[in-house]
């Protein structure tokens, strides 16, 4: 079962306006404001760069994407990929006797669909990677496509073992992002960036792994896609997962890296050196876990700011709102306000 802070995890609005991209090009931004509200999600976020996304409505405005354009990669490639074809892949996977077998399917069944780039598979050193390589030099790198071609392979691998894939390397063939530290929920393992290519490393002992899922359960996976291969659904492995755990359990609380430490049976230099390989520091996360809470709550609850305030382990409102400022680039007040218009 997901812990509470999986429920309450948001995401940033470069996902958002890389979901409405291609909408906006082939139905105008009329389509992209019907998008929005059938996802719930306010007009107003469209003009906050720091803006946050629940799960919730990023799965919503995913499948209302997807369902617009008859394409469920988002128009993000050179060709749509019809609606149909996740399912179609899956049941090509599912008498696979290995993930490695399963994953071997999955690159030539995308190496059938896409034209741009395609996908490589390789072994060694006891791991496999799969990468993304151009077809022809020059093919333009759409990071949301990259993005979520990563996740897709890494979530369906997660989703037929039955747990969450702990991975050994994910690499980007483009310059770190601004939401680079939103990467540690998608991608459990060391991230980089500005690489030759882009790039997934697995362990091979994971992909040697059998797996048995039956049809029934595949209709639930497809039913609530994207969400869980998007996000795991399982036991998260990462440090920032580990540590969001642990705070949530005492976040009106002044928890420090050296309390994390004790509780994690580590050392501060370690935990440092892991939370650096995720890209990532001890702050970041005690922030990004209040402001994720701070966002959910204010979107689904009607707690006073000054209530919320408290729980979230602030001496005072001010603070508080203080914070989500700089989380956010708009204050609790307007941020709740804006969420209930687009309803």
């Amino acid at each position: 079962m997901d812990q509470s802070w999986q429920r309450s995890l948001t995401v940033s609005a470069h996902f958002l306006h890389g979901m409405l991209d291609a909408l906006r090009t082939r139905h105008g931004d009329e389509a992209a404001l019907l998008a929005l509200g059938s996802a719930a999600i306010p007009q107003s976020l469209l003009v906050q760069p720091d803006a946050r996304l629940t799960r919730q409505q990023y799965a919503a405005l995913y499948r209302t994407v997807a369902a617009t354009l008859d394409d469920e990669m988002l128009g993000l490639w050179s060709r749509p990929i019809r609606s149909g074809t996740l399912k179609y892949l899956m049941l090509s996977l599912l008498d696979a006797p290995t993930v490695l077998v399963a994953l071997n399917r999955f690159v030539r069944f995308w190496n059938l669909l896409l034209d741009d780039f395609r996908l490589q598979i390789s072994t060694k050193n006891r791991l496999v990677s799969i990468k993304l390589v151009e077809r022809a030099p020059g093919a333009r790198v759409t990071p949301l496509a990259h993005e979520l071609m990563m996740k897709l392979v890494h979530g369906i691998a997660s989703w037929l073992l039955g747990r969450e894939i702990n991975l050994h390397q994910v690499c980007f063939g483009f310059a770190r992002p601004r939401h680079a530290e939103d990467y540690a929920f998608l991608f459990p393992g060391e991230l980089r960036f500005d690489a030759a290519a882009t790039s997934v490393d697995f362990h091979y002992q994971d992909c040697a792994e059998q797996f048995r899922r039956e049809k029934h359960e595949l209709w639930a996976f497809l039913k609530r896609a994207p969400e869980d291969w998007t996000f795991s659904a399982f036991h998260r492995a990462s440090l920032t997962a580990k540590t969001r755990d642990y705070l949530e359990q005492h976040i009106a609380q002044p928890v420090t890296i050296q309390d994390l430490a004790q509780a994690l049976h580590t050392s501060v230099r370690t935990l440092n050196r892991r939370f650096a390989q995720e890209g990532t520091h001890f702050q970041s996360v005690k922030d990004g876990l209040r402001r994720d809470i701070a966002v959910h709550r204010l979107a689904n609850s009607n707690t006073g700011v000054e209530a919320l305030a408290f729980d979230l382990g602030f001496s005072n409102a001010t603070g508080f709102c203080r914070a989500f400022r700089h989380w956010t680039g708009s204050s609790p007040s307007d941020y709740r306000k804006g969420t209930r218009q687009g309803e």
